[in-house]
């Protein structure tokens, strides 16, 4: 028996999908590894349920070094933070990283303007008063953009 739940499982799937979105999509990251973009699919999608209850791609997972790919190439750990958080743990940017960049005005719009972006995907959203799947993802994408930029301000005015 497993010890990750069909919840967690979801989970990790939904920022695998989000971090390829935020990557620049799965046919340009299937480009840049050894994965063909029908299994990064499966990575981030259950697929189709079956007539048992399963789903056809529920047990297909994200090889490690492949998310970690991924998240660098989305700029951010996104996949490896969830897995943290189902251990139990948060990631923190590491003090005194080399590349990162010192905090500019640049960085006050970034965050201003993804932020307003996960308002609005959410007032855009809600104006029929529910959410669905699509508009779930789509506010999800957005605030792990602006999560991104945050988290850039963080690295950046870290204390060595």
């Amino acid at each position: 028996m497993r010890l990750i739940s069909e919840q967690q499982i979801l989970a990790l799937k939904g920022v695998t999908d989000a971090c390829y979105r935020l990557g620049g999509g799965v046919t340009s990251f299937a480009l840049l590894t050894r994965v063909a973009v029908s299994s990064l699919v499966k990575y981030a999608t259950l697929g189709e349920r079956r007539q048992d209850g399963s789903y056809e791609h529920g047990q297909s997972m994200i090889p490690i070094d492949i998310a970690v790919e991924a998240d660098l190439r989305a700029g951010s750990p996104i996949i490896l933070s969830e897995a943290a958080k189902m251990l139990g743990f948060d990631l923190v940017p590491s003090a005194g990283r080399e590349g990162v960049k010192p905090l500019t005005e640049l960085d006050a719009h970034r965050v201003l303007s993804q932020t307003m972006d996960v308002s609005k995907a959410i007032i855009d959203a809600g104006a029929d008063g529910k959410y669905d799947a699509l508009e779930k993802r789509t506010i999800h994408r957005e605030a792990l953009e602006a999560i991104r930029a945050l988290e850039r301000v963080a690295a950046a005015t870290a204390e060595a």
